[in-house]
């Protein structure tokens, strides 16, 4: 007896081509279904070399010198290269090994220990025996002060620090101790306040506004922590201006360049950190008082210098925050000759072409025998 198959029906053809459409497919692809991490490797190259090196809206500070070589090279000896370093990096650290400080108030004597592995420390002998006590980090470029901190945890668990009792500056011949600006007559609560005050973490985060260019110290880590100031504290995050500069550069096109800020512009960012704690309360109390040569900006804007330039004088008309200092009171003469020069100007009628620091600039002694050059510019 014989049996036929019947013809396939329609709906089973078409089950049948999608199944080998289907394995084509996948034999087709087959070269492309690498790995993920094989992709990324072979595409890697193309895209690292358009990604701007950095954090966040923050770019490395090597990418500023890329364009502005000048100020790189020049501000390494600045200040503002040496305002925050852990305490063992500080140049001067095995230096206090073996110093001592009485302190004034408190009838005690603190005792500076250095060992390369393990850093500063200082012990109170009279108060904790040998319990010592580490100083983690230097705040500070120890031209006018350093002062150490050191973190902790409070109760709570958050991250707060003791400022320590005792700062440094650079003496005449040798290192000067005293006690720390803001600490005098401050008695201790706990066996920790021997070693300092103690800040909260608002005030923590305070400190580092000013020491450092982005980040926070938190317990014993430091995520993003940049230190000292660098070109983004005053110049804001870089990556889009990097970007920017960079799409330009490719596309031929020159992009105007950042306008130059007014004088008051230049006042008002420098005063975000060159303002002593206090400043505000003392100029209100104390107007005139020979203390408040500390506070060169609020000096400078009562002078007839600022308030007569038309908005042109800053403190970047005769300091570059990008070098050093300079301590040659002929480059500041030039200066108010630029100024004292010009037709039209006003022109000291007992030496029109020097010594204009000495008479209407002079060095004041305010404290602990630290000087400043008063800038309110008065008339003799």
């Amino acid at each position: 007896m014989m049996h036929f198959r019947g013809t396939p029906s329609r709906r089973t053809r078409v089950a049948l081509w999608l199944t080998i459409s289907g394995l084509c497919a996948i034999v087709a692809s087959l070269p492309l279904l690498r790995s993920s991490d094989e992709r990324v490797m072979r595409h890697a190259p193309a895209v690292l070399a358009s990604v701007v090196a950095g954090f966040g809206l923050y770019v490395d500070e090597g990418v500023c010198a890329d364009c502005h070589p000048a100020q790189a090279e020049s501000y390494p000896q600045t200040g503002h290269a040496r305002t925050l370093r852990t305490a063992a990096e500080w140049q001067l650290a095995a230096a206090l090994a073996g110093r001592t400080f009485p302190d004034p108030e408190r009838g005690t004597k603190y005792h500076y220990h250095f060992a390369p592995q393990a850093g500063l420390s200082v012990t109170i002998p009279e108060r904790l025996g040998k319990n010592s006590f580490p100083l983690v980090y230097a705040f500070g470029s120890g031209t006018r002060r350093m002062t150490f901190v050191t973190p902790i945890p409070s109760r709570s668990g958050e991250t707060v620090a003791i400022e320590h009792r005792v700062s440094v500056r650079s003496g005449q011949d040798d290192l000067v101790l005293e006690l720390t600006p803001g600490q005098q007559g401050l008695a201790p609560q706990q066996d920790v306040e021997q070693f300092g005050r103690l800040a909260d973490a608002a005030a923590l985060v305070r400190c580092l506004e000013c020491h450092a260019t982005r980040g926070e110290i938190r317990g014993p880590g430091t995520p993003g922590l940049t230190p000292n100031v660098g070109c983004q504290k005053c110049h804001w995050p870089g990556r889009e201006h990097v970007m920017a500069m960079r799409i330009a550069q490719a596309r031929g096109v020159a992009l105007e360049p950042r306008a130059k800020p007014t004088g008051l512009e230049q006042i008002r960012a420098c005063c975000r950190c060159h303002l002593p704690s206090g400043a505000d309360d003392e100029l209100k109390s104390m107007p005139g008082h020979i203390r408040n040569v500390r506070v060169q900006a609020a000096e400078l804007l009562q002078s007839r210098c600022f308030t007569q330039s038309e908005d042109r004088l800053g403190c970047a008309t005769c300091h570059d925050p990008h070098a050093p200092v300079a301590g040659d009171p002929a480059l500041y003469v030039e200066r108010c000759l630029a100024c004292h020069t010009a037709p039209d100007s006003v022109s000291c009628p007992v030496s029109p072409t020097m010594d204009c620091i000495r008479c209407h600039m002079p060095p004041v002694t305010a404290e602990n025998g630290l000087s400043w050059h008063d800038h309110r510019i008065r008339k003799k």
